[in-house]
Parts: C-alpha cells; sequence; structure tokens
C-alpha cells in the first residue's frame, strides 16, 4: 500500500488504494486494514472467502492451514492474536466480503463476525455470500463484478 501511493509514475491516486484477497490471502488483506497505521490503511478491502478467524478451526484442510501458519505447536493466544475479527476498530478499511455458504474451508460465519465487528466499529461493509460455489465465487462473477463496482462507486472511489 505504501509503495503504490508513492509512484506517482504510475498515475494511480494514492487515496484510492485497496487490498483484495482471497482465502489466505483475504487474511492478510484485513490484517493489512486493520493493522497499518492510521491514515495508512488501504481505502478499501475486498476479502473473497477470507480466512478471518484463525483461532476456531473449521475443517481439516483448515487444521493444516493452521499448522503451517502457526507451527504445529503454537499457542491459543497465538491464534487468537491472528484472528482479524478481534481487531476491528472504527479506523478499519471499508470492506466488502464475498463468500460462498457451501464453502468447506472457510466458514460463512466467521465472515458473518467480521461483518457485525464491522457494522458495530461503524465502519461501511457489505457481505455477499452466495449459497453455492465452495471455496471461489468464480461462479458468482457476474453478480459479484458488478456488485464491487456499485460498492467503490458507494464509496466515491469510482466513478
Amino acid at each position: 500500500v505504501r509503495y503504490l501511493r508513492t509512484r506517482n509514475d504510475l498515475g494511480i491516486d494514492p487515496a484510492k488504494v485497496g487490498v483484495l484477497g482471497s482465502s489466505a490471502g483475504g487474511h492478510l488483506a484485513s490484517w493489512v486494514s486493520n493493522s497499518m497505521p492510521d491514515g495508512e490503511k488501504p481505502a478499501f478491502a475486498i476479502l473473497h472467502y477470507g480466512w478471518i478467524n484463525i483461532h476456531k478451526s473449521f475443517s481439516s484442510a483448515a487444521d493444516v492451514a493452521l499448522d503451517n501458519l502457526l507451527g504445529k505447536n503454537f499457542s491459543e493466544q497465538d491464534a487468537l492474536d491472528l484472528s482479524t475479527h478481534y481487531m476491528v476498530s472504527r479506523t478499519t478499511s471499508p470492506t466488502m466480503l464475498l463468500l460462498c455458504h457451501d464453502d468447506a474451508l472457510v466458514s460463512s460465519i466467521d465472515a458473518a463476525e467480521y461483518y457485525e465487528a464491522l457494522v458495530r466499529h461503524g465502519v461501511k461493509a457489505t457481505m455477499h455470500i452466495y449459497p453455492f460455489g465452495g471455496h471461489s465465487v468464480k461462479k458468482h462473477t457476474a453478480e459479484y463484478r458488478p456488485a464491487v463496482i456499485e460498492w467503490l462507486k458507494y464509496l466515491k472511489l469510482m466513478e
């Protein structure tokens, strides 16, 4: 985010730099939108089936990912510290959550907890849960692309 905001040669409006991430990348995008210093956070975050709640395992595949992220002997506190729904504040970046209800890796309940935290702190947020598609939103491209554009217009980041 900092790098892109300094690249005047790219013609990027520094005030409109945002992040988008899928799965573990969704966790990273939510981490960045919460942990960067105020004034440096992204203008928006889009989380595609983002892994929000590191503390609670949802599947055996998530258990393997958790071991890969934190090591086999991680503490419960380590996992809690990386669960981004506990990090939300009034300065968290406006966030759009996109996911599928039948995702076997990332629970839609975790996304709902993140959304609830965003709303509770007054952060602009929207959430779209599609009924099927698993650990992807590709089957809903025709639906979510216009939704993303409308949301960015709502945030006045697009005309």
